[in-house]
């Protein structure tokens, strides 16, 4: 009896230890994976003349191609050659491996014959990086600008202008992460959300190649990842979502686009 409850007692302090050190290994490898693929986006302009792959909004053909849901019939959410066939994917020849592509901690998949598939992918372009849009087009608002080019990197600066961030499962569908820029403080709102799965924070990667995990602060940002497309998750309620003063919405913006 006592060395079932010595073992037992170990055990309590050894799950939560393993589980925090597994916690550090996935955010360990999440952040890795969006530097690699940052990486491959920096290395893509060496060969095009200084201009950055495409980021299209739901086309095929940009840095990455396809919509993902939680639709079973949808072949995107499983489709790697969306991610590194160079037909779909601009950015697939310059990193390597399809797997930098997922966040260990996403655990989103869609059901084939009742079977669970992993989905394909975590991470997205910040908008207006490589869009063909004009300059302004919305969700950016008036004045905002897109950036096309190497040269075009100076406010933000580099090391200040985020490129890719694992998204909220139930928010990732196209490549590109939208944020409205002109709605601000009262106004305030989010369009695309950012993921949550490493202590509340989200692996976001910069124009200079170095990747950290950014901490959210508040309540609004930090929604609950459902895993499903389910009347209650994000993915069915939509974009938009008021969120005011949200100091969140605040740092996306100053990190997004200039005027």
């Amino acid at each position: 009896m006592y060395s079932y409850l010595k073992d037992t007692t170990l055990a309590g302090f050894l799950l939560p230890a393993l589980s925090k050190a597994k916690g550090k290994a996935q955010t360990m490898h999440c952040l890795n994976n969006a530097r690699q693929l940052t990486l491959a986006w920096l290395m893509y302009p060496d060969d095009h003349e200084g201009r950055f792959s495409p980021n299209y909004s739901n086309q095929i053909g940009g840095w990455v191609s396809g919509f993902l849901d939680y639709v079973g019939s949808n072949s995107d959410n499983t489709n790697l050659q969306y991610l590194i066939a160079p037909e779909f994917a601009k950015l697939g020849p310059y990193a390597g491996s399809q797997g930098i592509f997922k966040c260990p901690s996403d655990r989103s998949a869609v059901k084939f014959s009742f079977v669970p598939h992993p989905r394909v992918r975590s991470y997205s372009m910040n908008f207006a990086i490589g869009n063909p849009a004009e300059d302004g087009a919305l969700p950016l608002g008036s004045g905002w600008k897109i950036y096309r080019k190497t040269s075009d990197l100076v406010a933000p600066t580099p090391s200040n202008h985020w490129v890719t961030m694992d998204e909220h499962p139930d928010s990732v569908d196209d490549g590109s992460f939208l944020v409205d820029l002109e709605s601000r403080d009262l106004g305030a709102q989010l369009v695309s959300f950012p993921a949550n799965y490493h202590g509340n924070g989200a692996s976001v990667a910069y124009a200079d190649g170095h990747a950290v995990v950014h901490r959210w602060r508040d309540e609004h940002t930090l929604y609950p990842n459902l895993y499903c497309g389910c009347l209650s998750s994000y993915a069915v309620n939509g974009f938009f979502k008021e969120s005011p003063n949200n100091p969140d919405v605040a740092w996306l913006q100053e990190r997004t686009s200039s005027r």
